[in-house]
């Protein structure tokens, strides 16, 4: 199945491998990270697809981007193997989502990723990237006033008179180091053979909005840019902990 996130720009690792296997040990396969994104039970279309929040009131979303970065794969001894450094995951292009690169072969036994950027990465200065780089100024993700990059965007409209019409706007832009989340998925008895691998990996943007660690309200809450409402961005940044897992 085709995945939903629209577009990546991403950067690789400088080092190939931590805990790298001896020269002339190792065997290299092509490896394919890609994803599938759900509301409820729905694949997540951008705009034009409407859905029902936990009180059935009609939203649709018109903005979703979030920084996908520090992304390994570990092995059943620890080793662990970079996938990507930093990728911006920008659901508004037309571009997928699909991460291809050459791996060791062998057993891996999680995946490793954030969303967010760590504290080095988050002290960034955005106009030293090129406009390609994920980090750029040019991809509207860099508060000026906090020198710091926003880490999860969503923003769209929901219906709050009852009529089915999503008229009321809402937008929660999370950033700040302590909103950083480190994320492990176990996989399951995944090989990368000579002929190669790929992972699926699913993300459920309803676990985003409605987790244990609360709920996201559009019409109660509508707002939150990290200093003001900072308790739903860390709903949301803890709720994404739990909103993503592996097709198998």
């Amino acid at each position: 199945m085709m995945n939903q996130y629209k577009y990546l720009i991403f950067a690789f690792f400088t080092l190939i491998l931590f805990g790298a296997c001896e020269k002339d040990e190792c065997s290299n396969a092509p490896f394919n990270l890609s994803f599938n994104t759900y509301v409820h039970q729905d694949e997540f279309v951008l705009n034009n697809a409407l859905y029902d929040d936990y009180l059935g009131r009609k939203f649709r979303v018109e903005l979703l981007k979030f920084y996908f970065s520090n992304c390994f794969l570990e092995k059943q001894d620890g080793t662990l193997v970079p996938i990507v450094d930093v990728a911006l995951v920008d659901y508004g292009s037309t571009s997928p989502l699909s991460i291809d690169l050459d791996l060791e072969t062998g057993n891996y036994i999680n995946l490793h990723f954030a969303v967010g950027l760590d504290s080095l990465m988050n002290a960034s200065d955005p106009v030293s990237f090129e406009s390609s780089h994920p980090l750029s100024i040019a991809n509207n993700t860099y508060w000026s006033w906090a020198s710091k990059y926003k880490f999860f965007m969503l923003e769209g409209r929901v219906d709050s008179q009852s009529d089915g019409v999503p008229n009321a706007a809402f937008s929660y832009h999370s950033g700040f180091n302590s909103l950083y989340r480190e994320i492990t998925v176990p996989l399951n008895e995944f090989n990368i053979s000579s002929d190669g691998g790929s992972i699926l990996l699913e993300f459920n943007l309803e676990s985003v909005l409605y987790g244990e660690a609360g709920i996201v309200d559009f019409v109660s809450a509508p707002f939150s840019h990290s200093e003001n409402n900072y308790e739903i961005v860390e709903i949301i940044s803890d709720n994404l902990l739990n909103a993503f897992k592996i097709n198998e």
